[in-house]
């Protein structure tokens, strides 16, 4: 039977974790996280992202004791209203809901903190992902690229 988001646990991310996600993130498939680079992947860099994070959030997606994959509201440490959302959840673990819980608890997050609208780009050859957005509410609003720009209005 495979195994749902219940067995999951989101914590806040500390820069402790800068290793184990440096890890997670370089060492899946070049072709699986092709669609996914929003900084860069090395220890050093994951580790300043997370010390300099000052309004921004990263939370860490837990499966037991892995690191199953992590989630992230950004652009408010850059003086933005309207954060970005992005998740990550690594290839052992897809397939679990574990994307659809991480925006769950995000949209959940900016609603009690007053943020009126969130945002994010995808890639249009990540259908999955596309059709999570939409599911969550998310409409298209602009492209990029490759890269739908997807926009949600939250409760007030």
């Amino acid at each position: 039977m495979a195994k749902t988001h219940t067995e999951s646990v989101i914590a806040p991310m500390s820069p402790r974790e800068a290793a184990e996600l440096s890890a997670l993130l370089t060492g899946s498939r070049p072709d699986y996280i092709a669609h996914f680079h929003p900084f860069d992947f090395d220890e050093k860099s994951v580790r300043a992202r997370l010390n300099q994070a000052r309004k921004d959030l990263y939370w860490s997606i837990r499966c037991g004791e892995a690191l199953a994959g992590f989630f992230m509201l950004r652009g408010f440490d850059e003086g933005y209203e309207r954060p970005a959302f992005g998740v990550f959840v690594a290839e052992e673990f897809s397939g679990r809901g574990l994307a659809r819980r991480a925006l769950a608890e995000a949209m959940k997050w900016c609603e009690a903190n007053g943020v009126r609208e969130m945002l994010l780009s995808v890639y249009r050859e990540n259908p999955a992902a596309v059709r999570i957005y939409e599911e969550a509410g998310f409409a298209e609003t602009g492209r990029n690229g490759k890269r739908i720009i997807m926009t949600k209005r939250l409760a007030k």
